[in-house]
């Protein structure tokens, strides 16, 4: 099977390993006797986005659960921030939510929360890994058949969806209200697609869904949070005052301000860190590797330090618990504010950002003026295997000649993905010209071996 969990969970295309209906199984009962140890008859949510892919998986995860002894409890669609504080709210030893996140539907994933809402660390993830890997079980006969019958079930729990609901609002003011306010807000077909528009419109907002028509097979198709035109265009058509985008599962959140210029989650960690509350904590804010210069050095103007982690929201809140910070997030959207989750959340992070609007009484570009970007490519270059870095001849002789021809003021990382096989390569620097140049030579140094 392979190395099973990445940065996010255990990932692949739906139906081959490894998630294919015995390794899916096995997944379920291996997590099952695993909490076993410490409960004796393991209470687990499940919670799934919108690919077609994802009933059958609830199925085989259920009845793997309930074979090993566990009770599992369906949530339906909801997003992956929905699953972790159901998890945590109703006292159950673990969530797992069905989702691939900003992938296409042919791929999903499995990600696994503890009872605290939050990741599981490697420590216990290796544990697992070498359970599942080692389980003689399979699927029951007959239950690998319903890979092929696979149809989209958008199936919700009006239950868990209140409970998250009123979480939501227990985050904001009291009173807090939309009035008056226009949203373009874009769903991707995904996890929200059902819920963010109403609630939003309970709040008060006049909301304008794009995107929101799941059918298991269009999850993320050029819509969402990583595809924007969509939402600018019609930002600046309808007079929006604010565009907001979310992923497949909803963990994550882009804005497009009333201009149509896009603002992503370094512009937000400023927002947070400028107009937020401490609250006696560290003057600290967490990033990953790839927030830019730009933010950093805003922050520093208003006696903020900006950490920096390894990509992916669990280490940002590793780090975040480590130091103390109550304000982390990557340049992606994944946003965590300890305070009130311990995960990103795109529809939360949507309205702290519009409570901060409306308290400060402007506009999402003049508040993060600020931020002055510095020049940063990213490039995405398909690779046959992750071969180490430091065992590739000639790569760090080149990587600093780069950094030698962009001065002192830059940045460039090389890393894999850690879900699919890519070498990302990303350049920072105040040239904007030699930034672009620095990464097509060292994208064109993995192309040419």
């Amino acid at each position: 099977m392979g190395s099973l969990f990445g940065t996010d969970g255990i990932r692949g295309v739906a139906g081959e390993p490894p998630l294919d209906p015995n390794d899916v199984y096995r997944i379920g009962y291996c997590l099952t006797r695993y909490l076993a140890a410490a409960s004796a008859r393991p209470q687990l949510v499940i919670g799934r986005d919108t690919r077609v892919s994802g009933a059958w998986i609830e199925a085989l995860l259920r009845r793997a659960i309930a074979d090993a002894g566990g009770v599992p409890e369906m949530c339906g669609v909801v997003s992956t921030p929905a699953v972790s504080y159901i998890t945590r709210r109703t006292s159950a030893d673990a969530g797992i939510m069905i989702s691939a996140s900003h992938n296409p539907y042919q791929d999903n994933g499995i990600k696994i929360f503890s009872s605290e809402g939050i990741k599981f660390n490697d420590a216990v993830e290796a544990e697992l890994e070498q359970a599942i890997q080692s389980c003689p079980l399979g699927a029951p006969n007959g239950d690998a058949a319903a890979l092929r019958e696979a149809r989209f079930e958008p199936a919700q729990s009006p239950e868990y969806l209140d409970l998250y609901g009123a979480f939501l609002r227990s985050c904001l003011p009291a009173g807090f209200r939309l009035d008056g306010l226009r949203l373009a807000v874009d769903c991707a077909h995904g996890s929200l697609s059902y819920f963010a528009p109403a609630f939003l419109e309970s709040l008060g907002a006049a909301v304008h869904p794009l995107h929101c028509r799941p059918d298991g097979c269009n999850i993320n198709r050029d819509a969402g949070a990583l595809h924007l035109s969509r939402l600018q265009e019609e930002v600046r058509t309808r007079h929006a005052d604010l565009g907001v985008a979310f992923d497949g599962d909803a963990d994550r959140a882009m804005f497009v301000d009333a201009a149509g210029h896009i603002h992503d989650g370094d512009d937000v960690l400023y927002l947070l860190a400028r107009y937020g509350d401490f609250e006696g904590a560290p003057p600290v804010v967490v990033g990953t590797v790839m927030a830019n210069l730009g933010l950093e050095v805003a922050l520093e103007r208003l006696g903020i330090s900006l950490i920096r982690t390894a990509v992916g929201d669990r280490y940002v809140l590793e780090e975040m618990l480590r130091a103390g910070a109550v304000i982390g997030g990557e340049q992606s959207g994944h946003i965590i504010i300890t305070r009130f989750a311990r995960t990103g959340d795109g529809l939360l992070t949507a309205l702290k950002v519009l409570e901060i609007l409306a308290r400060e009484r402007d506009s999402l570009e003049d508040l993060s003026s600020p931020v002055k970007r510095f020049p940063q490519v990213l490039l995405n270059v398909r690779v046959r295997e992750k071969v180490p870095f430091e065992d590739i001849e000639g790569l760090r002789e080149m990587e600093t000649a780069c950094k030698e021809s962009l001065g002192t003021r830059s940045r460039i990382l090389l890393r894999y993905s850690g879900t699919e096989k890519l070498a990302r390569v990303m350049v920072e620097g105040e040239d904007e010209h030699k930034v672009r140049l620095a990464a097509s030579r060292l994208a064109s140094f993995f192309e040419n071996r």
